[in-house]
This record gives C-alpha cells, sequence and structure tokens, in this order.
C-alpha cells in the first residue's frame, strides 16, 4: 500500500515541481528588457508629444506661410500688367487677360457681382472663387504719403467671404487684379482656372498700396495657425489618458509622471523661469519677421528692370535707377520714400533712386502706382540676400530660445510630478 500511495503521489510532485520551476521561469525577466520596455514608453510619451503640439502646428505653419507667399506674388505679377481703363476696355477680346484696377466700390448684387467704378470705367466683378482682403488702416502722413517706420507688430490682411463686402459703404477703394475678358460688349473680371481674382479693399493713398500690402502680407507668427488650438486641446487630452493608463502599472511611474508632465507642455512657456526665454523668442521673431518684410520691399523694383538699368512701364513710360552717391541728399531726396523702412537717409551707402525717367534724365515718382518709387542704401539684390540671412539667423535663434525655455520648464515639471509619487 505504501508502495501504491507513493507511486501516486510522485507524479504530483513532480508536477508541483515543474509549476514551481515554470513560475520562477517566468518572473525571471532579464533586467535589460524591462529596461527596454520602460524606455519604449517613454519615448511614446515624448513621440506623442512631438506630434501633437510640434509637427501638427508646424506643418500649418507651412502651409500659412506658402499662402502669403502666394498671396506677394500674385500681387507682384499683376502689377506689371496694364491698368484697366476706358481705351484698354475696347480693345478686349472673349479671351481676355490680366488686367489691374483702382476704382471706388459701388455695389454687390444678389448674383455674387460686384460693381465698381473708376474715372471712366465701371466692371462687374463675379465673387465667386474670388480671393478678398480687407487691408488693414493706412498709416500715413498729412500730404498722403506712407509713414517711414515700420511697425513690427501690423496685423496682416484679413481675408473675408463676399458676403462682407455688402456691408462696405459706397466709394470705399477698390484694388481688383486678375483676368478682363469682353462678354457681349461687357468688360468683367472673373476667376479662371487656378488663378483667382484678387480684391483688395483699402484706404489711403493708391500709390502706398503694393508697399503697405507687401509689408502686411505675412503671418505675425506662422505657429499660431487654424490646426494649432486643436492639436493642443487633442494633444493634452492624449497624455492625460496615457498618463491614466500608466498610473496603474507601478513600474511605470516615469512615464506616467513623463505624461502628466508632458499634458501641460502648451503652458510651460509661459510659466518662469522659461518665461524669460519665451520673451527673447517673440523679440527675436518679431526682428526676423521684420527683415522678411525688407527682403520683399527692396526686391520690387527689380522685378520691372530685370537686370536691366532701364525699361518700359505698361504706360509706356520710362523706368529706371540712378545713382545719388554716398548720401541721400536733402535736395536729391526729398519726397522720396526710403527702403527699407527706417533706413537713415544720412548713412554713407551707395544711394540709388528708383522711379520714372524724364526725357532730360530727371528722375520722379511714376504715374503707374504699381512702379516703385524709392531710395534704397545700395544694390537691391545684395540686400535682399543679407536680409534673408538675417531673418533666418534671428528665426534660428527665436526657436532655439523657445526650445531651451520649454526644456527648462519640462524638467521641473517633471520633477514636481515626481515629488509627490
Amino acid at each position: 500500500m505504501d508502495a501504491a500511495r507513493a507511486a501516486r503521489g510522485a507524479p504530483a510532485g513532480a508536477a508541483r515541481s515543474s509549476n514551481s520551476w515554470q513560475s520562477r521561469r517566468r518572473r525571471a525577466v532579464p533586467a535589460w528588457r524591462d529596461h527596454t520596455l520602460r524606455l519604449i514608453d517613454l519615448l511614446a510619451v515624448l513621440a506623442l508629444a512631438a506630434f501633437w503640439f510640434a509637427a501638427v502646428p508646424v506643418a500649418g505653419a507651412f502651409v500659412v506661410r506658402r499662402s502669403w507667399r502666394h498671396f506677394r506674388r500674385r500681387l507682384d505679377d499683376l502689377r506689371l500688367s496694364p491698368i484697366l481703363d476706358y481705351r484698354a476696355s475696347c480693345s478686349l477680346d472673349s479671351a481676355g487677360s490680366d488686367f489691374r484696377f483702382f476704382g471706388d466700390f459701388e455695389s454687390v448684387t444678389d448674383g455674387r457681382i460686384l460693381w465698381a467704378r473708376s474715372d471712366n470705367l465701371t466692371v462687374p466683378v463675379e465673387l465667386d472663387r474670388a480671393a478678398i482682403y480687407l487691408l488693414p488702416a493706412a498709416d500715413e502722413t498729412d500730404d498722403g504719403n506712407e509713414r517711414a517706420s515700420f511697425d513690427m507688430d501690423g496685423s496682416p490682411p484679413e481675408k473675408i467671404r463676399w458676403d462682407r463686402v455688402a456691408s462696405l459703404s459706397e466709394g470705399a477703394k477698390v484694388f481688383i487684379g486678375g483676368k478682363a475678358r469682353d462678354e457681349s460688349g461687357q468688360v468683367r473680371f472673373s476667376s479662371e482656372g487656378t488663378e483667382e481674382i484678387l480684391l483688395i479693399l483699402y484706404d489711403g493713398n493708391e500709390r502706398s498700396l503694393i508697399s503697405r500690402t507687401v509689408k502686411a502680407g505675412r503671418q505675425k507668427n506662422e505657429y499660431w495657425n487654424s490646426s494649432t488650438a486643436y492639436a493642443i486641446v487633442l494633444g493634452s487630452f492624449s497624455e492625460l489618458i496615457l498618463a491614466l493608463v500608466y498610473s496603474k502599472r507601478p513600474a511605470l511611474g516615469a512615464a506616467s509622471s513623463a505624461a502628466l508632465a508632458a499634458a501641460f507642455i502648451p503652458l510651460l512657456p509661459l510659466l518662469p523661469p522659461g518665461l524669460v526665454m519665451t520673451g527673447l523668442y517673440r523679440r527675436l521673431w518679431r526682428k526676423g519677421r521684420a527683415f522678411r518684410t525688407f527682403r520683399d520691399l527692396v526686391r520690387m523694383p527689380l522685378r520691372h528692370l530685370e537686370g536691366m538699368r532701364e525699361t518700359k512701364l505698361p504706360d509706356g513710360s520710362r523706368y529706371g535707377w540712378r545713382e545719388l552717391g554716398n548720401a541721400l541728399a536733402p535736395t536729391e531726396g526729398e519726397g522720396v520714400p526710403v527702403l527699407p523702412p527706417g533706413a537713415d537717409p544720412a548713412a554713407e551707402e551707395e544711394w540709388r533712386c528708383y522711379g520714372m525717367i524724364d526725357d532730360d534724365g530727371t528722375i520722379r515718382a511714376p504715374r503707374d502706382p504699381g512702379a516703385i518709387w524709392a531710395a534704397v542704401p545700395g544694390d537691391p539684390a545684395v540686400l535682399s540676400g543679407r536680409y534673408e540671412v538675417m531673418a533666418r539667423l534671428l528665426e534660428i535663434g527665436a526657436m532655439a530660445a523657445l526650445l531651451a525655455g520649454i526644456a527648462a520648464n519640462s524638467v521641473l515639471a517633471w520633477l514636481f510630478v515626481r515629488s509627490f509619487r
């Protein structure tokens, strides 16, 4: 009987021994594997934060910058086209071509047609697919000229829907650019293909319209765009969910703390000590935006000339530049706008004056408001390259300052959260 009992008990003991060995084997997870899993969880927190708080807003920033670049390029192309008046309208055909029109707003009909009039012509504009912008109020002197100072905090033009145009008062100034054609004896502006009609509503002097639009035609801060708010909300919510999931596993305490700290990353630039770096970031970014504006402004006279010293404008007048010497003398520079804004007229530079050239060689303001009348302290091609480099360096410095502030506050936030665990 003892032998039988022993025989029956032997397999049971062996089974218990085998189960105990397997249990110890399962518990004996290699240390390197445990560290790897923790590192993967921590990287998941960082990747989620990088996607929502960096990748999505930065992608939106590139889209915004590209759209404003297209706006400025479209305006730059249109200012080379002829001005539409009664004489030009008589030679139009059904195919049409690009024209500019400066006039006053009259009305908007139910068919989404805007009517504008100049001294000798009234034209309809199809507002379907038209790009309509409302330019900020002009900052001009008493004689109607644009002020020489440059507002680095100026607002960009507001893109509006066609139905808001109807609320404008009659007589408001309007710039229209794009395809104009003859339709049954009536001149009409309408969008064609990918080229939209560009319509700008503005006040002030039409001569300063181009430079004002180039100055204002850019976002203050491209990071803050239509996708940024949604990305911040979704990113913070995702990090909070991740922190809650990780908190149920004691081994993932560090990853849980990191996720909780990452949920508040959007607030970190507003908290000390990183707030100091945020202030530096804003200052450098504003200066970078100003230098990008200077780059575009000094390039404007070159568009007409295309490497030549003199050319013909669409109205047939001569346009070119003359050297003014090492300083902009009061007699030569009187009444001439200076590019870029804020440049010192007394600076010892090789000044050039761009404008309309009379038969006797005198240079003065062009009749065409799209032609640039300005004094530039040097070769615009060289200056634009210099301003481009300065803008890039300032933007890199601004981003480095912002990231340094966020990194410092992130470490402090993580240590604060860990102190309660």
